[in-house]
């Protein structure tokens, strides 16, 4: 066992009960050792006692723990493998407005894991983490426009094109690999 999970094992514990670290700090400091307790378990392969720690922390609308309960749910680790379930957990962390979990839920409906395939909520999600700078959103979000949500570059409208354009010059300044080589494509589109 390596020294730091030791070191987690030996002190954490107390800090998640309360003690006199804990009093008079803020919540999102405690919160963030309880987080730091729960991913040391994880790492130890303690599931159980990981899970335990984030659903008391998704109580408090901790956007990381939620998206960790829906990992555990989407991987099996710990829990039955539930799709349904780990969506529950993204979409409270995307509604509270995490990007991480914004990405996520909209790769899920991409893939169409734990629900309906559905381009279009994908969409909306991957502008929302967009919206926040996540330049893998950017990315996707704008090749789902090029090619009217899979359709094909040929099928998309002018103003697909354009908001295409808009999120992969985006993707491009935070140098996204193949954002530039995907605009150059429709930049050549764009002039017929």
């Amino acid at each position: 066992m390596k020294i730091t999970a030791l070191i987690c094992l030996l002190f954490l514990p107390n800090i998640v009960f309360g003690n006199d670290f804990t009093a008079g700090r803020d919540k999102n400091s405690v919160q963030a050792i309880q987080s730091l307790e729960a991913y040391a378990k994880y790492k130890m392969a303690q599931y159980d006692e990981a899970r335990e720690i984030w659903l008391l922390l998704a109580e408090k609308n901790n956007s990381s723990a939620l998206i960790n309960l829906a990992n555990l749910y989407e991987q099996g680790q710990g829990v039955e493998r539930d799709l349904q379930q780990s969506i529950v957990y993204l979409r409270r962390a995307a509604e509270l407005g995490d990007v991480r979990g914004q990405f996520q839920l909209a790769m899920a409906y991409e893939k169409g894991l734990g629900v309906d395939r559905d381009l279009w909520q994908a969409a909306f999600w991957l502008e929302k983490a967009a919206l926040q700078g996540d330049e893998t959103a950017q990315f996707n979000l704008g090749v789902m426009l090029a090619t009217n949500y899979g359709e094909g570059l040929m099928t998309s409208s002018k103003k697909q094109r354009t908001e295409a354009v808009k999120w992969l010059t985006k993707a491009d300044e935070n140098d996204v690999e193949d954002a530039a080589e995907f605009l150059t494509l429709l930049s050549n589109m764009m002039r017929f």
